[in-house]
């Protein structure tokens, strides 16, 4: 029950953030803190699934936005997710995909 508003929040964003392009929103940094928001507090909550759901909506929006160091952290919370549960070839793929962000790799966790 407790959850019940992230989960709404959620599938909102994702509905937003479905077509391509960048959001008709009015603050696009914003968005990105929102969605942030929403990823850690669906960690707080032990509900890793949805927290990936919400990583993977902000990696998306950031490369929309060109902002490489957001979706840089995006990947390596997700990797960081995937790795505490137990699933090191699936966090593999975005540790490869953070090498590959410019600028972003030699400086990230």
């Amino acid at each position: 029950a407790l959850s019940r508003p992230l989960d709404e929040a959620l599938s909102l964003w994702k509905q937003l953030l479905e077509n391509p392009g960048i959001p008709d929103v009015r603050s696009p940094e914003q968005t990105v803190t929102s969605l942030q928001l929403l990823a850690s507090l669906y960690r707080l909550q032990a509900q890793p699934i949805q927290a990936l759901e919400s990583f993977l909506l902000l990696r998306s929006l950031c490369r929309r936005l060109g902002d490489n160091s957001g979706a840089a952290h995006a990947l390596c919370q997700l990797a960081r997710i995937l790795l505490q549960l137990g699933c090191p070839s699936q966090a593999e793929v975005f540790l490869e995909e953070l090498e590959s962000c410019p600028g972003e790799a030699e400086g990230s966790e």
